[in-house]
């Protein structure tokens, strides 16, 4: 009976290491798969995510160079719609000087507004667009002093609100070119302009 229990002993002893070592085996190839597998499903999901990513970046600029075209679109009317208003605006007040050949600048006006409520004062510098023609000087100061005196009427006459607003001051330049002209024949007036203007409130 003993040699029986010890040929089973030796049977079971060899196939111990055996199963041992088919276990480990087993073991590894498992391991082995997973890890295959673990890696294969990254690559694939790392790959596809980022083909995603590129393809919704793609998708953004092109909705952004779209966005950027009707936007650049809308720049381009409403600056047309802004520069068409300061045309508008400066249509006003830049004068028509085309003929001008010579500027003489006087000396500013210092005026009191016609304001009833309060008393409001004018400063401001004018200088005259003239045609060619030198005259004498005292032809000169004579001209400049009838200039003078028919634009301080204009100016005195004028309370703030009519000349703080820009076609008040349109209106002011196109009123001082008149009496201007009415005061002096020689040389040509052809044109005003208001290079200082400040109103004390």
């Amino acid at each position: 009976m003993s040699e029986q229990v010890q040929e089973n002993q030796a049977t079971e002893g060899a196939a111990g290491p055996a199963k041992k070592g088919k276990s480990k085996l087993l073991l590894i190839i498992i391991i082995v798969l997973l890890l295959g597998g673990g890696g294969g499903g990254y690559y694939y999901w790392t790959t596809t995510s980022a083909a995603a990513a590129e393809n919704e970046n793609e998708a953004k600029d092109g909705k952004k160079s779209k966005d950027d075209e009707e936007g650049a679109a809308d720049d381009e009317e409403e600056s047309g719609k802004k520069s068409s208003k300061s045309n508008k605006t400066l249509k006003g007040v830049v004068p028509d000087d085309e003929e001008v050949k010579q500027i003489i600048e006087l000396e500013p006006f210092i005026v009191n507004l016609a304001d009833t409520d309060q008393a409001r004062y004018l400063r401001m510098t004018v200088s005259l667009g003239i045609g060619e023609g030198e005259e004498e000087k005292e032809n000169q100061n004579l001209f400049i002093t009838r200039v003078r005196n028919a634009m301080l009427a204009v100016i005195s006459n004028k309370s703030s609100e009519e000349v703080l607003s820009v076609e008040g001051k349109a209106k002011l330049r196109k009123e001082l070119l008149r009496a201007a002209r009415s005061a002096a024949d020689e040389p040509e007036i052809h044109a005003i302009y208001i290079t200082d203007f400040i109103v004390q409130l």
